[in-house]
């Protein structure tokens, strides 16, 4: 059985203090609440904490502040930032920091629970390898980092495993019996495009390359995986790009379009724009967007078309709808469609960017 992580709770309101580290320790994770950046930084040099949860605004040095120090003494802590009100500037920082999520006070609780649980369990990888020590020994070594990890000895296994759950990251040796690494892949990129495969071999990585790179693989990697924490850092990159996959903003009115792709990008997202809801729904066909900001009111078909459509293209994509006229009539329609959430025009770009940490993560 895996050993509940340790916790570190950061804020000066008492209140919230006890009852945000009792609720987690009464869950059955290890808890330390400090009531201080100082002494908050200091709690995570001496222990190595999977996640910290710190209030913005703190006597002494400030969330962020408490922030940059943590992530110095502890790079692989999951951080999330925890306010009762924000500043545009603060949350344009905290969104460059890189921090895992916003939390809103009055914290909700469940909503909370739900996020530790998402970030132990959100990366699922599969290892397939004929080679019982090589899976073992990557199996053990992302395991002790938190991943959620499975084993299969062959391809036609891995393929109907797939067909069955989806993998965010999966590495595949070459030369297996049965059916190859590449043919592997192949049928794996059939069932799940999204999946980001790693190929393995112990031959010339760089005539394989090219092949695999057609096929859709992520990376090659030569065996044996000598150096881990390369391995681990290419994982994280790949998290990373998952994170901040791209943003569809789909509106005909051109400062519009252009505002809200400016702050996005200015947050670190990649945005790209379309000014009808056909040219988006041609867009949807060929790019993955984790997100989408469709405008109701549009030449052609409007947004609640372009939704529609949008979502039998792509199921996963969060959309976002924006409208200016009867934001009541409006939301019903958009929830029974499947929209994510709602804005209304003209959009408050705090709240946009805050609806963005959530759809993001989703």
């Amino acid at each position: 059985m895996q050993e509940q992580p340790n916790i570190l709770v950061v804020d000066d309101e008492q209140g919230i203090r006890i009852t945000l580290a009792g609720i987690l320790e009464d869950e059955g994770y290890n808890v330390v609440a400090a009531e201080d950046g100082y002494k908050g930084v200091e709690a995570a040099e001496k222990t190595k904490f999977k996640f910290a949860f710190i209030d913005m605004k703190m006597p002494g040095i400030d969330g962020i502040e408490t922030f940059k120090r943590i992530r110095k003494a502890s790079p692989d802590t999951i951080i999330f930032f925890m306010t009762a009100f924000i500043a545009e500037d603060l949350l344009k920082e905290a969104v460059k920091l890189k921090t895992q999520a916003i939390l809103y006070k009055p914290l909700d609780i469940d909503l909370v629970l739900k996020v530790i649980k998402k970030d132990l369990t959100e990366t699922n990888i599969l290892i397939v390898d004929d080679d019982y020590s090589v899976r073992e020994t990557l199996k053990g070594v992302l395991e002790d980092k938190g991943y959620m990890v499975d084993c299969v000895e062959d391809g036609l296994t891995a393929i109907e495993m797939t067909r069955k759950m989806h993998y965010d990251i999966m590495f595949i040796d070459i030369v297996m019996p049965g059916i190859d690494g590449f043919q592997t892949l192949s049928e794996i990129k059939k069932i799940s495009p999204r999946t980001n495969v790693i190929i393995m071999t112990g031959y010339d990585i760089d005539h394989l390359v090219e092949r695999a790179t057609s096929l859709g693989a992520y990376r090659c990697i030569p065996k044996p995986i000598d150096d881990m924490d390369k391995l681990l850092q290419l994982l994280q990159a790949i998290k990373e790009d998952t994170i901040r996959s791209d943003i569809l903003v789909v509106d005909d009115e051109f400062s519009s379009r252009e505002t809200l792709k400016g702050v996005l990008e200015d947050n670190g997202y990649k945005v790209s724009t379309a000014e009808d809801g056909y040219t988006a729904i041609e867009m949807a066909g060929d790019t993955h967007f984790g997100m989408a900001l469709i405008d109701v009111i549009m030449p052609g078909i409007d947004g609640f078309q372009t939704l529609n459509e949008i979502k039998k293209i792509d199921p996963e994509v969060n959309v976002i709808m924006m409208t200016g006229y009867d934001v009541e009539h409006f939301v019903e329609k958009a929830i029974s469609l499947g929209a994510f959430a709602h804005l209304s025009k003209p959009i408050d770009m705090v709240e946009l960017l805050q609806l963005t940490f959530s759809a993001m993560k989703e």
